[in-house]
C-alpha cells in the first residue's frame, strides 16, 4: 500500500501575524500623518500668501485709479469726510463702493467681485443703505479667506444677515494716541490710518506719502476673526478690517493685555483678535506696500515690524 502522507499548506494568518501587520501598519500611518499635514500646510500657507498678493496687487490698482490708497472707513462725498469710528455706511445717494463699508469693499471691482456691490446702484432710498450693504457683506469671498484660517469659513449668524468674515486686515500705523481718555483705532501713520475715532478729514495717504519706501512698510497682516465672529467681518470698517501693530485698543474686547504684538495665539482664545497672528506654524505672511508678499517669524512681532507699520517714521530697518 502507497505512502499517502501529504503536506499540510497553511492558508491563513495566525493571529500573532495578523497583530504584528496591523501594528506595523499603525506606524506607517503615524509617520505619514504629519508629513501629510506638513505638506498641507505648506499648500494652505502658500494659498494664503497668494491670496494675500492678488490683494495687494488689487490695492495698486484702485490707486492707480484715485491715487490714493483705499480709504478704511466709507467716504461722505458731499462732506468731503471720511467717518467717524462708528460709521459703516454714510445714508447718501447715490451709494457705492465709496460711501460704504471698509476698505474691503473698494477693492471688489479690482478682484473680478464687481457685481456684488451692483445692488448699491439701485438703491433710491437712504432707507434702504444698510441693509443692503449688509447682504452684500453675507457673501464669502475666497480671495479673502485664508486656507489655515479655521474661523474664517464660519458665517457671523448672530448677525441678521449672517456676516462674512476675513483672515486679513490693513495695518492702520503704530502710533495710537490718547484721544479724550481713550486709547486705540486712530492711529495715524499707517498705509491705512483713520487718524481719530471720534472723526476723520484727512484724506488716505498715497504712494508718495510712504516716505519709508513701499517695500519697508507692511500693508495688510494675517488676524483671524475672533473666535464668536463678532469680530472680522469683511464688509466691516475700523477693527473688522483695520488695526495698528501693535495694537492699544482696550475698549472693544476688554481684559486683553495691551499692546498688543504679533505673537502666537489659538483659535479659541478670546483676546487672539486684539493683536496680528496667523493659523501659520512658527509666523505669518504680511503683504508690503509695493505688493510683495513676505514671512516673518514671530521673532520680529516686538522688533521690526512695529516699525514697518508706519510710512514715515524714518526708522533704521534691521530685518531677521
Amino acid at each position: 500500500m502507497g505512502n499517502n502522507l501529504r503536506a499540510t499548506v497553511r492558508t491563513a494568518f495566525t493571529l500573532i501575524e495578523l497583530l504584528v501587520v496591523i501594528a506595523i501598519i499603525a506606524v506607517l500611518i503615524g509617520l505619514l500623518v504629519p508629513a501629510v499635514q506638513k505638506v498641507r500646510e505648506a499648500a494652505n500657507r502658500m494659498s494664503c500668501a497668494n491670496k494675500m498678493k492678488q490683494i495687494g496687487l488689487s490695492v495698486h490698482a484702485y490707486h492707480d485709479a484715485y491715487n490714493t490708497f483705499p480709504s478704511a472707513r466709507p467716504k461722505n462725498p458731499s462732506a468731503n469726510q471720511w467717518g467717524q469710528y462708528t460709521t459703516f455706511s454714510w445714508n447718501v445717494i447715490p451709494a457705492t463702493t465709496q460711501s460704504t463699508g471698509g476698505w474691503f469693499m473698494r477693492l471688489l471691482p479690482y478682484i473680478e467681485q464687481q457685481n456684488l456691490p451692483t445692488p448699491l446702484l439701485g438703491i433710491s432710498s437712504t432707507a434702504n443703505i444698510a441693509s443692503t450693504v449688509n447682504s452684500i457683506g453675507g457673501n464669502r469671498v475666497q480671495i479673502f479667506e485664508c486656507p489655515s484660517d479655521v474661523l474664517v469659513s464660519q458665517l457671523a449668524t448672530q448677525y441678521n444677515p449672517a456676516r462674512a468674515l476675513t483672515s486679513y486686515v490693513g495695518v492702520s500705523g503704530n502710533d495710537e494716541w490718547n484721544e479724550n481718555g481713550f486709547f486705540g483705532s486712530n492711529a495715524r501713520n499707517g498705509i491705512f490710518a483713520v487718524y481719530s475715532w471720534a472723526s476723520q478729514t484727512q484724506a488716505p495717504p498715497n504712494f508718495s506719502g510712504v516716505l519709508d519706501g513701499l517695500s519697508n512698510t507692511t500693508m495688510i497682516g494675517e488676524r483671524p476673526p475672533a473666535n464668536d465672529r463678532s469680530w472680522g467681518s469683511w464688509r466691516g470698517s475700523d477693527f473688522n478690517s483695520v488695526m495698528a501693530n501693535p495694537n492699544r485698543e482696550s475698549s472693544i474686547v476688554t481684559g486683553c493685555t495691551t499692546p498688543g504684538y504679533f505673537s502666537p495665539d489659538v483659535a479659541t482664545n478670546r483676546c487672539a483678535v486684539t493683536h496680528f497672528w496667523s493659523m501659520h506654524s512658527g509666523g505669518g505672511n504680511w503683504a508690503m506696500g509695493d505688493g510683495s508678499i513676505r514671512f516673518f517669524a514671530y521673532a520680529a512681532g516686538t522688533t521690526v515690524l512695529p516699525q514697518m507699520a508706519s510710512r514715515d517714521g524714518g526708522e533704521t530697518i534691521q530685518e531677521p
